[in-house]
């Protein structure tokens, strides 16, 4: 049986079949093959698989990042941010940087942040005569810092497989992000060096008359992720009615403050909004019946004994860990990897020793860089369309940004109080 699925979902894979559909043929093929595990269990633990309060925080945070984006945070939150670095060489790359980790506190999804702020910057930077093939890299990697920094839908996700505070796990990625923010803007400063007159400073001095107008002009948007973080933490709602409080905060800023949001608009948003999301969820619920086949076989239970008696400690753990998640990533759409391959591993992680938030912010990171790596980079694709480029001709410029991503992968893991040091000043 296990033999056929795992078989019938490479076949489908090589002939096109997206992943998530791949996934599920194949358990369903294996189940009827199989003939002892009833049918009637399948619809059952699909729907199993999308019964949790947790996860309604997905399609809402969906909701308010489409509200926030329609309703003109975006392109505040871009004026702030090149009024910060205008004055820098290559500042046009470093703002795109600033804008999304700014854009990813607000909404924590990286599909989001890369359409909002590449669908600006990006034409931006073509008209200075930046190189777009780079431009469209960078813009990829910074829309990738979205499920790093809270809130992060990929955070949510993780807490609810391992039943670890979404909190702790949404402090633990304040500081990674930062770093993948610092390290993509030292990339960028490098290749601005040898850039030629494009890369030039937008403005020669730093106004901070300037900034402060920006500033209070996007102080709405900027205010939004402490809102959240804060009321979780006081105890004032969890995460899932922080979800809410967004997507209240999101309407009513759109509406009334910045009033760019019409009602005309409204249905549009809502459509948008229930599609991304429920691509979420289907793929949550399809992988559900691959990884209650994965249980039945005791495939978890395999595997943890051949890790146990082959890996001597967390350094080889580690080891093994991001080289798994590195490859999964640049062939596996993130939620339907860590729906399989998380509750496999987690286990695994706690027999050794590691922290449940240091475990969910390294796999976070780690599918972070599979969303800008070939063949499956969901950021990539999406700043290719935004730039009219191949994903062939930008993989080039993909490796340097590649590199300072991996470089804080591997700080974090080696340093795991970088990650536990801000959750441990809330415990």
């Amino acid at each position: 049986m296990m033999a056929l699925l795992f078989i019938s979902i490479v076949v489908f894979l090589l002939i096109g079949m997206p992943i998530v559909f791949a996934i599920g043929s194949g358990s369903m093929l294996a189940v009827l093959w199989d003939g002892e595990l009833p049918l009637a269990l399948i619809p059952q633990k699909m729907f199993g698989g999308m019964d949790s309060w947790m996860l309604m925080a997905i399609p809402l945070f969906m909701l308010a990042g489409q509200l926030m984006t329609t309703g003109g945070m975006s392109k505040r939150i871009i004026d702030f941010s090149s009024e910060l670095f205008c004055f820098l060489r290559g500042s046009l790359g470093m703002i795109s940087v600033a804008a999304s980790m700014v854009f990813a506190g607000v909404t924590g999804s990286s599909v989001a942040s890369t359409a909002a702020i590449g669908s600006i910057m990006l034409p931006a930077m073509e008209e200075k005569g930046y190189n777009m093939k780079f431009a469209t890299a960078l813009q990829a990697a910074a829309g990738a810092i979205g499920p790093v920094i809270p809130p992060s839908l990929m955070m949510i996700l993780i807490g609810y497989l391992t039943n670890t505070s979404a909190v702790k796990l949404f402090l633990g990625g304040v500081l990674p992000g930062v770093l993948i923010g610092i390290g993509l803007m030292t990339v960028v400063y490098f290749h601005a060096a040898k850039g030629g007159d494009a890369y030039l400073p937008v403005s020669k001095r730093f106004n901070f008359k300037q900034v402060l107008r920006s500033g209070v002009g996007s102080l709405p948007g900027l205010g939004l992720p402490f809102i959240i973080i804060v009321g979780i933490l006081g105890g004032i709602f969890t995460v899932t009615e922080a979800a809410v409080v967004a997507v209240v905060y999101g309407f009513v800023v759109g509406v009334f403050v910045y009033k760019e949001i019409k009602l005309k608009d409204i249905p549009k948003v809502l459509m948008e909004s229930a599609e991304l999301a429920s691509i979420i969820l289907f793929i949550q619920a399809a992988t559900s019946i691959f990884g209650w086949i994965l249980t039945v076989k005791e495939v978890p239970e395999m595997l943890a004994k051949f890790m146990l008696s082959n890996v001597a400690g967390q350094f080889q753990f580690f080891l093994l860990y991001i080289i798994l998640l590195i490859v999964i990533g640049m062939c596996m759409e993130s939620f339907s990897a860590s729906i399989v391959l998380v509750p496999i591993i987690f286990p695994l992680a706690v027999s050794f020793g590691i922290d449940p938030v240091h475990f969910g912010v390294i796999t976070t990171v780690g599918w972070a860089i599979g969303y800008i790596t070939p063949p499956f980079g969901v950021t990539l694709f999406v700043a290719c369309g935004l730039s009219n480029r191949s994903i062939r001709e930008v993989t080039p410029y993909i490796l340097p940004i590649t590199a300072s991503m991996l470089i804080v992968l591997i700080l974090i893991t080696l340093l795991p109080k970088i990650v536990l040091w801000f959750p441990g000043l809330f415990t």
